[in-house]
């Protein structure tokens, strides 16, 4: 248990993270678009620690990015032409492409920005919807650039606090600012209401995968 509070401790780990090379932050940083559940801050902090701010900066937005972009074309490509047409109906499916239908490049690119939205219900609700493809990339692409920048700041400032712990008093401002932010937003677009209905739309989609896997079974 005291090895979780030595600083060496985690200073090894860090180096031993450092020499899998640059695909392991890439890949953690991806994956987070694939499992909502994994902390995008902390895998951006370990990622600036390990390989620098601007390296770790660099790793984690192209991972969060082309995660981002490859759940989007797999929810276009793959899940919609086999889902679409036969739950359109569906009044929960209808309310969340309706709202997407209704959102601007703009709005894409606010939320975006922030760290504390639902990025992996952004990222399915856009794919299922008919949202332009260059649009969802450009807006996706230039709102994380801010927001893993923002996040990068933070994590660096982690490993920074010991030589001057201003740089960690900055940083709580700004992911406070980004929380309370991202919490308004979230409120007035409606988008907190329409993400109750993801939960619902995601099991559904996997018990019809999985019932035409048994079919061809």
């Amino acid at each position: 248990m005291d090895q979780l509070f030595d600083l060496d401790t985690w200073i090894n780990l860090l180096n031993q993270y450092k020499e899998l090379g640059i695909f392991i932050p890439i890949f953690f940083a991806m994956l987070e678009s694939f499992i909502p559940a994994l902390p995008l801050i902390a895998i951006v902090a370990i990622n600036t620690n390990a390989h620098g701010l601007i390296l770790g900066f660099l790793y984690s937005y192209l991972g969060n990015v082309l995660g981002s972009i490859i759940v989007f074309l797999f929810f276009r490509a793959i899940i919609k032409p086999r889902f679409l047409d036969r739950f359109y109906h569906g009044q929960r499916l209808r309310n969340i492409l309706i709202w997407v239908e209704k959102q601007s490049p703009i709005f894409l690119f606010l939320i975006s920005c922030l760290a504390f939205t639902p990025s992996a219900f952004v990222n399915m609700s856009f794919g299922l919807s008919g949202y332009k493809k260059r649009q969802f990339v450009i807006s996706i692409a230039l709102g994380k650039l801010i927001m893993i920048a923002s996040l990068s700041l933070f994590g660096h400032s982690i490993g920074q606090v010991q030589e001057n712990p201003i740089y960690i008093l900055f940083s709580l401002i700004v992911i406070g600012c980004a929380y309370y932010f991202s919490t308004h937003l979230r409120r007035n677009s409606g988008i907190d209401t329409i993400n109750k209905n993801y939960l619902y739309i995601h099991l559904t989609i996997i018990r019809f995968e999985s019932s035409n896997l048994v079919n061809q079974l």
